[in-house]
């Protein structure tokens, strides 16, 4: 994906860093080079963070002239950063699990009783026990 950044430095301090298309987005550097490294981690971060909201970032970017217009962005250095982020998606991806039998019935019987799917019981599963860590 890529992304402007807009930086921001002032006389004693380090760089700012703001994410115009994804509000709310911020970092910052020591250095200019920090500043953009700590930047596609910030955006990695938030794009998790607005998965698991349940919301899918916006592919649409606002022209780089909308942004250097903008007052909220006046005196910034823009910087064009791309970031994979390929796998953070929505986007179903198939893969192989075995199992007993007997938890694949088990299994079976509760999706069934909660009107789920396999694959959904295993994701929420799978989730709940990362967040537990």
């Amino acid at each position: 994906m890529f992304l402007y950044i807009a930086i921001h430095k002032d006389e004693n301090t380090g760089y700012g860093v703001t994410v115009p298309s994804l509000p709310g987005c911020f970092s910052y550097g020591d250095t200019l080079n920090q500043a953009i490294e700590e930047a596609k981690q910030a955006i990695l971060f938030h794009i998790e963070g607005m998965l698991e909201d349940g919301k899918e970032p916006e592919t649409h970017q606002p022209a780089l002239e909308t942004l250097i217009t903008n007052p909220d962005y006046a005196g910034a250095q823009w910087f064009g950063i791309e970031v994979n982020i390929d796998h953070l998606t929505f986007k179903p991806e198939r893969f192989n699990v075995s199992w007993p039998k007997y938890i694949l019935n088990k299994v079976d019987t509760y999706v069934s009783q909660t009107h789920d799917t396999r694959s959904n019981f295993l994701a929420k599963a799978a989730l709940e026990r990362i967040n537990r860590t």
